[in-house]
């Protein structure tokens, strides 16, 4: 930063009338170089004899050059940006975290790590730094000193029974330091400082207590209080219980003494005090590459024309997650819209209050749609389901029946969003079928069989032979979470040759009286008839037919036609709008041996319509030789059909399935949702190996089909169809929601999670040829990538990228995107506050401009101004051109502003951990009808936890059994009972412990990338702690049917991954990123705030004790570095001075305050 004008940070305001500034001088640097030789003196005294006044001054005197000591300690070791604290508590021998191997006296020690920095892709090796304690600087750099027991005789108690009553586990002692007097006798000091960010504070600005819709979903992810009512002291008493979140004491408190005037005891809080504190502040730095957390807010409210678009990681050449994804997600709310007049497809109308998306009106339009992708519905399953009829001939002067194959296209759909999603008739949506290679072996009354490729009946190209059309007979307006089938409108069988006769409309439901009747024709293309008493058989078998024939590769029937390309195995296209036409939009499909298959389309690449495709002809697929996939049927499958039969009514024989997995519907047993995109439209089955069958969301089946009744085909009266559990009736729900819209800006970088985000290259769709400019993500799919950190089973435990058996590029998306962002960034909430769900509407430079003037708070209530008020204008010209974001608002925002009471995740207090994880307790939630429609519900006695930022006012549960038929798992929400709270807060001490230190934010978010013996490896801190046993609190789906078996497990390079609930994903079921969406804002790995105990003595020419003086002192860092010519914003690699790179940021005092010996 340039301008002088912003050099004036504002101080951190004392909360005490003793507080005062530290400066930071030579001297300190005189006296640190003095204490590292042992040879400090006491030099500003001169007492004669031995008045108690001038003993006690000169005791005094030795605890406040104590007190100036430990601030110089914590300068040197804690001012740098790329700093760690952690608590010696943390430190454990037990492989399960569950003890500490720090000894007596010394478990509340603070410990300094240098952070991860970003210049290591992997973790490095912790580095320790000191303890911040005295001591001699020998043994302060050992880690192992914290696991020694203190004795009297070397150590003084600095917290003992005058703080925490009697519990001498929790009492602090630090070594002896020893001054010589002029006399030749030696006076003793000691000091410790504590960590105040491992704790959790009582005071906290006041949340917003506004119950508009919008206010009250924004407070869902900013950590309004801490639940200090949880807390429980160590004769297990709640001495907060009956302290309500919005008691205005809370915000005048200012040191922790004043905490028994809000307990139900005075005595009750005295044990807490390791656990609890009134506040603490801290600044918003990055400690990967030191300087400030970038500001998503300013990043992403920018118009598509300036959108970021950078990726956050590479891999193999390949980008992977970018900001544009991002911005297209946060941007989201802006396209939603109300007074909707719809009706749904399956009955009912919109609620004219409901937020819905609404496709745009023609594919034309959708070329310029930044958000075309988020609002379209996924397909779920491409069905073609064929039957035999018969269809009378004259054939000479004979009149005979010629056997028809009818086929029946049907297409379900799956609205994934919380939001109703409208397509408009002029929208919709042309799914076009390809040839399936297969011959069917059809034997006349017991006659040698016929062969007769199914291609040779359906067209007579390259394999095209039917386009279904869903939406423009019957508009498709989807509730949240909904499921519909589509298939042929009516009753009516095509039965012309035109490309028009096999575009069919298509309406809701399963009309099986419908679809295409072509006439079979064998290998050498004569047709089969039939007399009035034949009787068939028929077999199904797999052939080497193709989708497209070149020089080099495939195969079609001899004299059909040949292309510049090899198109596919099979596959089927999906457009907006009629498929290949002027008003057609085409963008995704299902693929089996896509000619591009190993190469995502690049942004401004188009591919022609006779590109060559990018797959060598040796590693081309045909089914017959892949019968594990292409299965066949056999006529022990089948049954006897006579022409009686057939010239009524058409029999059906084989149903041909593309569907996504479910629980219990997926034939191979792995995770279904987890690794299923709902926005990834294009999916290729590259090799077909089981390495890839099982990574993909999808599944290919055939199977035979001798009636209509089959569970394949169920749906509801209404058009309803099934997913989530099985796609049938009795497992599966008609509404399953997994992703959520925001109405408004993100404040939580958890929220993130709901983003969709797969490292898709472009958020416009491409128009091109047919659909060869489809985006594809960088695999393997994602469902919740941002914040939480699962390991992908397919990618071995010690690694996060890796490579197909075909090529293809794979990435630990959780952990990149994590490792990128949760250090770097930051959302500040500086956003527009527009939208009419606001009880009070502001422009983005008002929301900004009322902050920083204090006039009014962010959606972080916890974020506070950093800024003198005669600077305001000036920081406001910086970080806004006229009414918009900057070019450098997105750097500077973060030194603008500080956070009141941070929590470092470092921290090993079970009683701060559940104050934390309360952070919702009383608070409301909003909630969604079936209609979308939103409404506010008051507080209850548990703890919402935040998937969903719009579900369904049911409440699932993780205790016990649940059948995967009920509803409430998969649409609804979670809460967590206060005994669920203190045990997930145990489990995630012990994670601390067994994981910790945490080097930086994202390495606390992340698994630990290792051996997975180990126990890291599977998934992140919080993650782990919620799958534990000991938790258990999503223990309903770990098991028995619910989970993946250790034989399917056992199929992937992690198996352990693999293990677990087979629909993580779910509502119902609690991931790491709900849990870290209201306390993202406010997590830290450091502190900027301690306690300073320090004390002196004074002694006699004998050594005998005159007096001794304990003082307590809090210490705050600023933004500003030691020496100011220097500005806060300067990176550590551009610092021009040698004390700042040392030295780091400043500190100051905050308060000050004599202890007397029964308060220690």
């Amino acid at each position: 930063m340039q301008s002088s004008k912003l050099r004036k940070i504002s101080t951190l305001r004392s909360r005490g009338e003793q507080g005062f500034a530290l400066i930071i001088t030579i001297s300190l640097m005189v006296l640190l170089t003095l204490l590292a030789v042992g040879l400090l003196s006491l030099s500003t005294l001169s007492i004669s004899g031995s008045s108690r006044g001038i003993a006690a001054a000169e005791a005094r005197a030795n605890a406040r050059l104590a007190l100036d000591l430990a601030i110089a300690q914590i300068q040197k070791q804690t001012g740098p940006d790329q700093r760690i604290t952690m608590v010696a508590d943390q430190q454990s021998d037990d492989q399960n975290g569950a003890e500490t191997s720090a000894g007596t006296g010394r478990r509340h020690w603070t410990g300094v790590y240098r952070a991860w920095t970003d210049q290591s892709e992997s973790r490095p090796t912790p580095e320790f730094l000191s303890w911040l304690v005295s001591g001699q600087p020998a043994d302060l750099d050992q880690p192992s000193m914290a696991d020694k027991a203190s004795s009297a005789g070397d150590s003084i108690e600095l917290v003992g029974a005058g703080t925490l009553g009697d519990h001498p586990d929790e009492f602090v002692q630090a070594p002896i330091v020893r001054v010589e007097h002029p006399t030749g006798s030696e006076a003793r000091i000691a000091w410790w400082s504590g960590d105040q960010s491992t704790k959790a504070a009582l005071s906290t600005p006041a949340p917003n207590e506004d119950r508009s819709l919008a206010d009250v979903r924004t407070g869902l992810q900013s950590a309004p209080k801490n639940a200090i009512s949880l807390a429980e002291n160590l004769t297990d008493a709640k001495p907060f219980a009956s302290l309500s979140s919005a008691d205005q004491r809370l915000a005048f408190t200012t040191d922790w003494q004043q905490a028994a005037l809000l307990a139900n005891s005075i005595e009750g809080p005295r044990s807490l005090f390791h656990d609890l504190c009134a506040h603490s502040s801290g600044l918003v730095t990055n400690v990967r590459r030191g300087g400030f957390r970038k500001d998503l807010s300013m990043a992403l409210e920018r118009p598509s024309s300036q959108a970021p678009k950078d990726p956050l990681y590479e891999v193999g050449g390949e980008t992977g997650i970018n900001l544009h994804e991002l911005w297209a997600y946060y941007n989201s709310y802006k396209e939603l819209r109300t007074r909707g007049r719809a009706s749904f497809t399956t009955g009912g109308r919109l609620d004219r209050t409901a937020e819905y998306f609404q496709v745009e009106n023609n594919a034309a339009a959708c070329q310029n749609d930044d958000y075309f992708h988020l609002k379209q519905p996924v397909i779920i399953s491409y069905q073609l389901a064929l039957s035999f009829e018969t269809r009378e001939v004259q054939v000479g002067r004979r009149t005979l029946n010629r056997l028809q194959l009818v086929a029946d296209p049907i297409i379900t759909f799956w609205n994934p969003l919380d939001v109703p999603v409208s397509v408009p008739r002029s929208a919709f949506f042309s799914i076009k079928y390809w040839q399936f290679p297969y011959d069917l072996f059809i034997s006349v009354n017991g006659r040698q069989p016929l062969q007769c490729p199914t291609v040779a009946s359906l067209s007579p190209g390259d394999g095209n032979y039917l386009s279904l059309q869903a939406g423009a007979l019957e508009q498709l307006v989807f509730k949240p979470g909904e499921v519909i089938k589509v298939s042929q409108s009516g009753n009516t069988i095509v039965r012309g040759t035109t490309e028009t006769d096999h575009k069919l409309a298509g309406r809701s439901g399963f009309n099986y009286g419908g679809g295409v009747s072509l006439p079979v024709r064998d290998i050498n293309l004569n047709y089969i008839n039939l007399r009035d008493t034949d009787t068939i058989t028929y077999e199904a078998r797999p052939n080497n037919l193709t989708a497209g024939q070149t020089s080099n590769s495939g195969q079609v029937l001899p004299g059909y036609a040949r292309h510049t390309r090899h198109f596919s195995l099979t596959h089927h296209e999906l457009y907006v709008g009629n498929d290949r036409g002027s008003d057609s939009l085409g963008y995704g499909g299902m693929y089996i041996d896509w000619d591009f298959g190993n190469e995502r389309v690049k942004p401004n690449a188009i591919r022609s319509r006779t590109q060559s495709g990018s797959k060598q002809s040796s590693q081309r697929l045909y089914a017959n030789n892949l019968p594990s996939v292409f299965t066949s049927i056999e006529s022990s499958d089948a049954r006897p059909l006579s022409v009686s039969e057939l010239s009524s009514r058409k029999a059906p024989f084989m149903l041909i399935s593309y569907n996504a997995k479910t629980e219990n519907g997926s034939d191979l047993g792995t995770k279904s949702l987890s690794r299923f995109n709902p926005k990834a439209f294009h999916v290729d089955f590259y090799s077909m190996s089981q390495e890839e069958r099982d990574m993909l969301p999808y599944e290919y089946s055939v199977e035979p089909l001798v009636s209509w009744k089959n569970r394949s085909l169920e749906v509801s009266p209404d058009g309803s169809a099934f997913f989530g559990g099985a796609m049938n009736a009795e497992f599966g729900q008609s509404f399953v929601t997994t992703h959520s819209i925001p109405r408004e800006p993100l404040v939580s970088l958890a929220a993130l999670q709901h983003s969709f985000a797969n490292g898709f290259e472009f958020q416009k769709p491409v128009y091109g040829y047919a659909t060869l400019n489809g985006r594809e993500p960088l695999l393997p799919q994602v469902s919740h990538a941002i914040g939480n950190s699962v390991a992908p089973s397919v990618i071995d435990s010690s690694k996060t990228e890796s490579i197909t058996s075909g090529s293809r590029i794979l990435a630990d998306h959780s952990y990149l995107a994590n490792q990128a962002l949760w250090d770097d960034w930051f959302f500040s909430g500086i956003a527009p506050q527009t939208t009419s769900a606001f009880s009070e509407r502001r422009d983005q430079k008002t929301v900004a401009e009322d902050f920083l003037n204090g006039e009014g708070s962010l959606p972080v209530a916890r974020f506070r101004p950093n800024v003198d008020e005669d600077d305001i204008d000036d920081v406001l010209s910086r970080i806004f051109n006229g009414s918009r974001p900057s070019d450098e608002a997105t750097e500077l925002v973060g030194m603008l502003l500080r956070i009141d009471s941070p929590f470092n995740v470092n921290s090993t207090s079970v009683e701060a951990w559940k104050t934390v994880l309360g952070a919702l307790k009383d608070r409301p939630i909003a909630v969604r009808d079936t209609t979308g429609a939103m409404s506010v519900v008051e507080p209850e006695q548990e703890t919402p936890v935040v998937n969903l930022h719009g579900p369904a006012d049911v409440e699932a549960t993780g205790e016990g059994r649940v059948d995967v038929s009920e509803q409430e798992q998969w649409i609804g929400r979670r809460t967590l009972s206060d005994d669920e709270i203190e045990k997930l807060a145990e489990a995630i001490v012990r994670e601390v412990r067994k994981r910790g230190p945490f080097l930086n934010l994202a390495d606390f978010v992340n698994r630990r990338v290792g051996a997975p013996s180990s126990g890291l490896a599977q998934a992140g801190a919080i993650q782990s702690a919620l799958d534990s046993e000991d938790a258990g609190l999503n223990a309903a789906y770990q098991s028995g049917s619910r989970a993946v078996s250790q034989a399917v497990a056992a199929r992937f390079p992690f198996p352990e991954a693999e293990e677990g609930p087979i629909s993580f994903g779910a509502p119902g079921i609690i991931k790491q990123a709900d849990i870290l969406t209201p306390i993202a804002p406010v997590l830290t790995v450091r502190s900027d705030s301690f306690i300073v105990r320090a004390y002196g003595e004074s002694v006699d020419k004998s050594g005998r004790v005159l007096a001794r003086a304990w003082c307590e002192a809090l210490v705050e860092r600023t933004p500003e570095y030691i020496d100011s010519r220097d500005e806060p914003d300067t990176l550590p690699v551009n610092l021009k001075n040698k004390v700042n790179e040392k030295l780091g940021r400043r500190y100051q005092v905050a308060s000050f305050r004599w202890l007397k010996p029964e308060e220690v």
